[in-house]
């Protein structure tokens, strides 16, 4: 029991031990690879990853100083050999863990109690969001940084009131500039201080004024870093979002006009009551069953004595942002607005714990945190693991390798999101695709279609289908030059000679090769004369003898189902690229077209077949 007495008063140990087993916790989830993924947790962290690697700029509403520490700290770690793909998520590594430093350092000072501070602080680290933004590119690691430290600041007793306002107003103008949902904890700040602002204003109301003055010239200087966008955009920086260099340009991000859409309250009662069960459900997925104690430590701190004015403002802050998630649920990611709420729980867990005796406190509290702990990490590896290993952003970066350098400069279209962000930094960062001219779907896609082939990937259509591009560019053609690519001609390609296959729809070419994993079948397509009806292509894999498939390719139309057959213009090639997996048994891969009949029976038309004894390794660039 001494040597556990004497662990539990040893401050720094304690502390040293919390980080390294969240850095152990945190390592093996770390993003080390381009970001990207349908998930919204990850669409910024592509779009983050090329701004910390180029001094650049990030969306609305801007985060500058995130971005400015961020640069700073990233071509530090550059400079010593670490990866571009790494050092951005290292970035929020280090501000985590100083948040959770100042929770630690806070909770000691509530309770005196370090063992238990340092308990709470560790369980504090474990809860899936606030684990996700450690090991990834996002701003949410410093909004918690100044959140814990306005409340270590307001509740920190001993700081004479004059020198906490100002710490205050220099935290808080920070803060709220980096982010503004900051503000939710101003009524939690002012009640803390409140009793020492009315002594101020009493015994020294000259100087309280003076110092309120001088407090919120303080804050709005916090707004400083704003300068960054501008300078940056002025500078030529290869990766600025919008034009802050134009003051329309610069108040847009400045206010995140472009969000403003999602401003909206609940229609009436029963929306209420959906935001509040969306909200409590995820600070149910967060905590688990360590949500129900800590709700309770909640409910009770005020009623404590001691704790009495430190119970109304954790009360003040966790309901300012239950209010807000309840009001206005979607503005920005609700699990990331939880999180102060997170740390309000464990904060409040923590005081309350520190009052039982110090042998059933340490004991029962270190075997609490075990179990809390286990349950915490077997829920949040697996959830934050599949998102940091989401390969899509380096299939993005896979598919822009094969686009065809054989017409010049391609010009290739991604929408804005974690595709462009990945392949624009093989483009900036790695520089792999940096032949590549990259835009995104705001472009005046007419204008560029005249300066050099152009071309997508084969998800773009499901957000820009057809109708758009035509739009912008009248008549389209569409062609499958390589895995995963479309191109986009105003001027349909022409057909070599070709045999009818069916209904107007010839095959000119065909090859099949083997890759990683399965066959690649590249084949050209011509509209003899105008198709006739609408096509849909099978590609199958066969055994020896049955025409059964052991793995199919098939597509409702070619170029990936987006460019029926009855489009087509005599005379027009199409090219089409077919991925299928290999399988046991696999003799022979057969292909055409077919169509399915009013009765719902299918007619087929075998355009070719291929022995699979017969196919080569596909070139390194398919």
């Amino acid at each position: 029991m001494k040597a556990l007495r004497a662990i539990a008063r040893n401050t720094a140990l304690l502390l040293i031990v919390v980080y390294a087993l969240l850095l152990l916790v945190y390592a093996p989830t770390l993003l080390r690879q381009v970001g990207g993924g349908e998930s919204p947790y990850m669409d910024d962290v592509g779009e983050a990853q090329v701004t910390l690697n180029l001094w650049g700029t990030l969306h609305h509403s801007g985060y500058p100083l995130w971005t400015i520490s961020g640069n700073l700290l990233v071509s530090a770690l550059r400079a010593v050999g670490v990866a571009p793909e790494l050092a951005p998520s290292l970035h929020s590594t280090l501000w985590q863990l100083v948040a959770l430093g100042i929770f630690f350092a806070l909770l000691r000072h509530l309770t005196d109690d370090p063992l238990t501070a340092a308990l709470a602080t560790f369980l504090l680290g474990l809860p899936r969001t606030i684990w996700f933004h450690a090991v990834v590119p996002e701003v949410y690691s410093l909004s918690l940084t100044f959140q814990i430290g306005l409340l270590a600041v307001a509740l920190w007793r001993g700081i004479p009131i004059y020198r906490r306002v100002m710490l205050l107003a220099l935290i808080g103008g920070l803060g709220v500039a980096h982010h503004r949902l900051i503000a939710l904890l101003i009524p939690a700040l002012f009640y803390a201080i409140l009793p020492d602002v009315r002594a101020a204003l009493q015994n020294q109301p000259r100087r309280a004024i003076l110092t309120a003055l001088a407090a919120f010239a303080t804050g709005v200087a916090g707004f400083l870093p704003y300068l960054y966008l501008p300078l940056r955009a002025q500078a030529g920086a290869l990766w600025v979002y919008g034009d802050p260099s134009a003051w329309a340009g610069f108040w847009e991000q400045f206010t995140g006009a472009e969000a403003g859409f999602l401003f909206s309250l609940p229609p009436d009662v029963a929306g209420v009551f959906e935001n509040l069960g969306k909200t409590l459900s995820i600070l149910w997925t967060e905590l688990l069953i360590l949500l129900i104690p800590s709700a309770a430590a909640l409910l009770i701190l005020p009623l404590f004595r001691r704790y009495g004015r430190l119970g109304v403002t954790l009360w003040l802050a966790f309901g300012a942002h239950l209010v807000w998630l309840i009001a206005l649920h979607r503005v920005v990611m609700p699990e990331a607005v939880a999180m102060p709420m997170i740390a309000v729980l464990l904060l409040a867990l923590g005081a309350a714990w520190a009052r039982r005796e110090p042998l059933d406190r340490y004991l029962s509290g270190i075997e609490l945190t075990v179990v809390f702990a286990l349950g915490l990490i077997g829920a949040g590896a697996p959830f934050v693991a599949a998102l940091t290993s989401d390969p899509i952003g380096l299939r993005a970066i896979e598919a822009a390798r094969r686009v065809p350098r054989d017409q010049g400069a391609p010009i290739l279209m991604i929408p804005w999101g974690p595709r462009h962000a990945a392949v624009a930094f093989s483009v900036y960062v790695t520089g792999e695709n940096a032949d590549l001219r990259l835009v995104k779907h705001s472009a005046d896609l007419a204008a560029l279609s005249g300066e050099g082939a152009l071309y997508t990937l084969r998800d773009t259509f499901y957000r820009f289908p057809l109708d758009w591009w035509r739009a912008r560019l009248g008549a389209v053609h569409l062609s499958a030059p390589a895995r995963d690519v479309v191109q986009i001609a105003r001027v349909p390609q022409r057909a070599a000679a070709a045999e009818e296959v069916v209904a107007g729809v010839g095959l000119a070419s065909a090859r099949v090769c083997e890759t990683e994993g399965g066959y690649l079948l590249d084949v050209q397509w011509a509209a003899l004369r105008p198709p006739e009806r609408d096509l849909s292509v099978f590609v199958h894999l066969l055994g020896v003898e049955s025409d059964v498939p052991l793995a199919q390719g098939d597509s409702s139309a070619p170029v990936y189902g987006w460019y029926p057959t009855s489009l087509w213009t005599a005379g027009e090639a199409v090219r089409d690229h077919y991925w299928l997996p290999s399988a046991e048994g696999g003799r022979r891969l057969a292909f055409g077209l077919y169509w399915q009949a009013e009765d719902g029976s299918f007619e087929s038309f075998k355009a070719r077949e291929v022995a699979l004894s017969e196919v080569q390794p596909c070139d390194s660039g398919e």
